[in-house]
């Protein structure tokens, strides 16, 4: 009998395998330069994220052992990692169920995605889409509304990801016509203890007593290198408007994209808003370029696109086309 959507109360107790994906053409410039999937920035990304959902739904986290994670196309039905993930669940001893992120990393063709789960189903192995809340069930537990939805992601993802192709040269293209942000937008703080805005959100229950009470809070959580009151408290205005303006999806969103351009600055080791705090200290042009390429998006969320990852990974790799005038005098003929 179906239990509606959802993990199964069964997974508490069992041994969870994940499958980790990128397609070639997605990865970043970091991603390029390792070899082993598993150091992927963007594969570490999707582990944590799995990982970290689990743990909020109460289930087991994944063992080492147990991860997955190969760079392929969705498309493909003969993928090693996906395989060799299969087999080990198959002849794992107790209960099993397979977690990936969305439907679309466990495949992006609706024929492969149902070839592979039914000898899982069979065994009474669910996929589990950990991050949509959604899984394909087995023949004991059917869930076919589960299964429908499931489907319709895998379909929807090879049907559009010719569109997808299109759109992200569109939006390319889109964003060097928009320009850039005057100024440096505003920081994504990627040395602070904590990032502000999730101190802001878990201590937003402190607006009710005072601003001030919440601005402290925010200032204790993220220092050192994080927001010193009075910035917390522009910070908290600037919240205000954003949360008025977007719906709580997009929030996440912001959020989301703060912190990945949060990921890239360290990874840079610069940030240019940074008085101190920065890695090794030294003047790197990549970050001005992301963080002045970021700006509008960053200050005016509802007005201006969000840049996705290929233009972020063009600008960090092309800088020099991307600083402001000022940067491009001050930096001379420099590398960096």
């Amino acid at each position: 009998m179906s239990e509606g959507f959802g993990k199964s109360e069964w997974m508490e107790k069992a041994e969870p395998f994940g499958y980790f994906r990128i397609s070639t053409e997605k990865q970043s410039v970091e991603d390029k330069k390792q070899d082993d999937p598993r150091k992927k920035v963007t594969i570490k990304r999707q582990i944590k994220e799995v990982q970290d959902l689990l743990k909020r739904q109460g289930l087991p986290p994944l063992k080492p052992s147990n991860i997955y994670a190969e760079i392929a196309s969705g498309s493909k039905g003969d993928r090693t990692q996906w395989r060799k993930l299969r087999e080990a669940a198959l002849l794992h001893d107790g209960r099993a169920f397979i977690v990936v992120k969305d439907p679309s990393r466990w495949a992006r063709n609706v024929d492969a995605a149902v070839n592979a789960w039914t000898p899982l189903k069979e065994r009474d192995i669910p996929v589990y889409a950990i991050g949509t809340g959604i899984q394909t069930g087995t023949y004991a537990d059917k869930r076919p509304s589960e299964n429908f939805f499931f489907l319709l992601n895998s379909g929807f993802a090879a049907q559009t990801s010719e569109i997808q192709s299109e759109k992200a040269i569109a939006g390319v293209k889109r964003q060097r016509e928009e320009g850039a942000f005057a100024a440096k937008g505003r920081s994504v703080y990627p040395f602070a203890l904590k990032d502000p805005y999730d101190a802001y959100f878990e201590n937003k229950h402190l607006s009710s007593i005072s601003k001030s009470r919440h601005a402290q809070a925010m200032q204790n959580a993220t220092m050192p290198n994080g927001v010193k009151k009075s910035a917390a408290t522009r910070l908290i205005d600037d919240m205000v408007k954003i949360e008025v303006a977007l719906t709580n999806a997009e929030v996440d969103q912001y959020r989301a994209f703060r912190k990945r351009l949060a990921e890239r600055i360290k990874r840079i080791g610069y940030d240019s808003w940074a008085a101190s705090g920065n890695k090794e200290g030294k003047l790197d042009y990549r970050s001005n370029a992301l963080y002045r390429m970021s700006g509008n998006y960053l200050t005016n969320p509802k007005k201006f696109p969000m840049p996705s990852e290929e233009f972020l990974d063009e600008v960090e790799k092309d800088f020099a086309q991307f600083l402001s005038d000022k940067d491009k005098k001050r930096r001379g003929k420099r590398r960096l």
